[in-house]
């Protein structure tokens, strides 16, 4: 199946952000202009990591690029699929030799806009996450040392580095940067629900329905899973607890293996519910098959522990079943069509 190469950078926009430092693009380079959709914040860009078509080239190609991996069988690729939206559709992610991961595969859209990536937030920065899974066993399981050598070899990505990075040997500091170059132009911000807010398109009455319940309080009827993924990203990026109970093979305690805090026990990152419909299975584990299981979680009595974030309703919302399913359909209303294969 032919891939097919987005440069979302290229979308809508209403504003400009583009950030150069004192690592600029060499010169001959082509300077690539952040768009900021309607309704988006400017993000933070890094000041040091100019984006270039040059260097957004050459992050694509090495993402696809299964030589970063240690017997050449697996790229980023492999766990970050277009269609679905960059994330993969198993509940934990396979890695070299067919190894079982620990964790979901994150869709990878909006990291512009993100300071803290992974599931439990360990990696403050683009260029930081990207070599963690290089060098994971239960990944790529590559020497990092061993793949700069191999791109070293290879004149191709000689010649690509210096024309997106300058003079000068291939550093797993740029290999960081070319990745996170390329991760930060894939921008997701036109499903239907963004149509029907610019008037658009029309929801039906069931979207319309699920859509009041999704920015309703609890406390007065609704669902209220605005307060959590609410914005723009719908999410606010947040860490927490969301009532999920241990699975015991897995053992996964969340951000209190980073920060080894009581208060962070069990909890996680608020995923963006953008493209949800495209990103099955769900939950940090991957253990919820449908949406509707999603719906479902969060309407039942959830799994009680201190950390039990205090936004959510412990006992369940509530909801009746013509309500979840209309919940479902606003839900189906988020997903980006750029994501679909031609």
């Amino acid at each position: 199946m032919q891939r097919k190469i987005l440069l979302l950078v290229t979308g809508i926009a209403v504003g400009l952000t583009c950030l150069y430092g004192e690592n600029e693009p060499p010169a001959g380079s082509t300077p690539v202009p952040f768009k900021t959709p309607k309704g988006f914040p400017k993000p933070p860009l890094p000041a040091d990591n100019a984006l270039s078509k040059e260097r957004i080239a050459l992050g694509d190609t090495l993402f696809h690029d299964t030589i970063l991996s240690i017997d050449g069988t697996v790229s980023c690729a492999a766990c970050h699929v277009i269609e679905f939206a960059f994330s993969d559709d198993v509940d934990l992610s396979r890695g070299f030799e067919g190894r079982l991961g620990k964790r979901n595969s994150m869709p990878l859209f909006n990291l512009a806009w993100k300071d803290r990536f992974f599931w439990d937030g360990r990696a403050k920065t683009l260029r930081e996450q990207v070599l963690e899974p290089i060098q994971d066993h239960l990944e790529m399981a590559a020497n990092l040392d061993r793949v700069i050598y191999r791109l070293n070899q290879r004149e191709s990505y000689r010649q690509d580095f210096k024309k997106a990075y300058g003079p000068g040997p291939i550093t797993k500091e740029k290999l960081g940067l070319a990745l996170e170059n390329f991760l930060l132009t894939i921008v997701s911000h036109d499903s239907k629900y963004d149509r029907v807010v610019a008037q658009k398109a029309t929801p039906t009455k069931h979207e319309k329905r699920g859509r009041s319940l999704f920015f309703t309080p609890h406390q007065k009827g609704g669902a209220g899973c605005f307060e959590c993924h609410g914005g723009p990203h719908f999410s606010d990026f947040e860490f927490r607890n969301n009532g999920l109970s241990l699975v015991d093979d897995l053992n996964d305690f969340g951000v209190f293996k980073v920060t080894g805090k009581e208060k962070d026990k069990l909890k996680f990152v608020t995923p963006s519910l953008r493209n949800i419909a495209i990103t099955e299975p769900y939950m940090h584990d991957g253990r919820l098959p449908k949406l509707e299981d999603v719906v479902k979680h969060y309407n039942s009595p959830l799994y009680k522990s201190p950390t039990l974030d205090p936004k959510l309703k412990a006992g369940g919302l509530g909801l009746s079943k013509e309500d979840q399913a209309a919940l479902v359909a606003f839900l189906k209303t988020l997903t980006d069509p750029k994501f679909k294969l031609e």
